[in-house]
C-alpha cells in the first residue's frame, strides 16, 4: 500500500470517528496515541481498526456501567516528545484511558508523563493502556500502577521460541537481525540469552542491527544473511523494515527460515505471498487467524467482512477494551481508582479464545502464545490480505511456559 493510500484512509479514518460521535459530553474517553502519519501510519490504521470495532461491541451492549467509550485520536508523529505534547491535549479534552502501541519508546514517554501528571493532579488521574510495544520494559523497570500491558512482551515470547527450538534438532545455526531502539535491542539481548540457556548447541553466526524504519534496500543485509550459512534468521522487525527486508529475501531466493515477532502485521503477509516465501515465516507471537477456535473465527469472518482486514495482528486492543468492559462491571464504577483496582487479576477471554489474566504484580496480561508458519490456505482456513495464504498452527504454548517472574517492577500504590 503506498504511503499515499495509508495517510488517505488513516485520515479518512479519523474523520468517520469524529463524525460518528452522536454521544454528548458524557462519554468515557479513550486516547489513541499514535502516529497518524508518515511510514508506521499504516499500522495505526489497523490499531484503530480492531479498537473501535472492539469498543462499538461493548457500547452496544451499555458502553461502561451505562456510558459509551469515545475514542479520540492524537498524532504523535512517532515522536516519544510529540507523545507527550499530544498526552496533555488528550487528557485536556477528557480523555481517562492513554493508548500507544507503536515504538515502545513512545510507550515510556507516555508511562513516564503520566507517572508525574498523576503525582501532580490526584483528583483527575489517568490510565496507561500499552496496546502493541511488546517491551519488558512496560512491566519491569517502568511499571506503574496506572499502566497495563495487553500483549504478551519480549521475553515471554522469547521463552516460548526456546520451547519451540527445543524440538527442532536440525536448526544449529541462527542469524539474529534487529533494529535500533529498546524493542529490537531488548528481543535480540533475551534471543542470545535464551539460546545460551535452552539451546547452547546453536551457534550464533550474525547479530545485525539496522536503522528503524530507515532502510530502503536490505538486499546487503540478505547476502550476509546468505554467506553465513545460517538455518534461521530471528527478527523482532516490523512494519516497513519487516517488509522490505523479506521482498530483499524473496528476490535473493533466500531459502532460509525466519521466526519472526510482528509478521502478523499489515503488510507483512502480501510480501511474505510476493516473494514466495512458502512456510518459510514463521511468526512467534500471542496468536494469528490459524488458531482453531470458534469463537475466534466468528470474530474474524465478523470483522473481515466490516473492516476487509484480519484482527488478529493486534490482539491487545481487543483484550484492553473486553478487561476494560469487566473491570467497570465488577467496580460498579467508571471512575480511575476505582478501574484499576477492579483491572488487577481481573480475566478475560483474548481473541484467540484463550484464557488471560492481569497479574497484580506488574500489570502484565498472561495467556497462551503460538508458533506458526505461513503458506497457501487449506481446509477452510483464513486469508490474509486477499493472498490465499494463511496462517498454519505449529505449537500452541501455554502459558504455564511462558511466564516469568516479576523482574525489576517496584510499584508504588496509593
Amino acid at each position: 500500500m503506498s504511503r499515499l493510500k495509508t495517510t488517505s484512509l488513516l485520515t479518512s479514518l479519523v474523520l468517520s470517528l469524529a463524525a460518528s460521535t452522536a454521544y454528548a459530553a458524557d462519554t468515557f474517553k479513550f486516547a489513541v496515541i499514535d502516529p497518524l502519519s508518515g511510514p508506521a501510519a499504516v499500522v495505526t490504521e489497523r490499531i484503530l481498526n480492531v479498537l473501535t470495532y472492539s469498543v462499538k461491541e461493548v457500547n452496544d451492549k451499555g458502553g461502561l456501567n451505562g456510558q459509551p467509550i469515545e475514542v479520540l485520536t492524537f498524532d504523535n508523529k512517532m515522536s516519544p516528545q510529540e507523545t507527550a505534547i499530544q498526552a496533555q491535549k488528550a487528557i485536556d479534552q477528557g480523555a481517562r484511558i492513554l493508548q500507544t502501541s507503536v515504538s515502545s519508546g513512545n510507550t515510556f514517554a507516555l508511562v513516564d508523563f503520566v507517572a508525574k501528571y498523576n503525582r501532580r493532579n490526584p483528583d483527575n488521574k489517568v490510565i496507561v493502556f500499552d496496546g502493541a510495544s511488546h517491551d519488558p520494559l512496560t512491566t519491569g523497570e517502568k511499571c506503574n500502577y496506572y499502566s497495563f500491558s495487553w500483549v504478551l512482551n519480549a521475553n515471554m515470547k522469547t521463552k516460548g521460541l526456546g520451547v519451540f527450538l527445543k524440538s527442532q534438532s536440525d536448526i544449529k545455526k541462527v542469524y539474529l537481525l534487529n533494529a535500533e531502539g529498546s524493542s529490537g535491542q531488548t528481543t535480540r539481548a533475551r534471543v542470545m540469552d535464551m539460546l545460551k540457556e535452552m539451546r547452547p548447541d546453536i551457534e550464533i553466526v550474525g547479530d545485525e542491527t539496522h536503522p528503524l524504519q530507515k532502510v530502503t534496500d536490505f538486499a546487503p543485509y540478505v547476502a550476509k544473511i546468505r554467506s553465513s550459512g545460517a538455518d534461521v534468521v530471528i527478527t523482532s522487525d516490523w512494519g516497513a523494515d519487516l517488509a522490505l527486508v523479506l521482498k530483499a529475501a524473496g528476490e535473493a531466493k533466500l531459502a532460509t527460515k525466519w521466526f519472526t515477532y510482528f509478521s502478523t502485521g499489515p503488510g507483512a503477509p502480501t510480501s511474505i505471498k510476493q516473494a514466495g516465501l512458502d512456510n518459510l515465516i514463521y511468526s512467534v507471537f500471542d496468536g494469528d487467524a490459524g488458531i482453531d477456535n470458534a469463537d475466534l473465527k466468528a470474530f474474524e469472518e465478523s470483522f473481515r467482512k466490516e473492516k476487509g482486514t484480519s484482527a488478529s495482528p493486534f490482539p491487545g486492543d481487543t483484550s484492553a477494551v473486553r478487561a476494560l468492559k469487566a473491570a467497570s462491571e465488577k467496580a460498579g464504577s467508571n471512575d480511575v481508582d476505582a478501574l484499576v483496582a477492579a483491572l488487577e487479576g481481573i480475566q478475560i477471554k483474548t481473541v484467540f479464545g484463550a484464557d488471560a489474566t492481569v497479574r497484580p504484580d506488574d500489570h502484565q496480561i498472561i495467556t497462551q502464545m503460538a508458533i506458526s508458519s505461513f503458506g497457501p490456505t487449506k481446509d477452510g482456513g483464513l486469508d490474509e490480505e486477499g493472498t490465499s495464504w494463511g496462517w498454519h498452527t505449529q505449537a500452541i504454548i501455554p502459558a504455564t511456559d511462558i511466564t516469568l517472574e516479576p523482574k525489576d517492577c517496584e510499584m508504588k500504590r496509593p
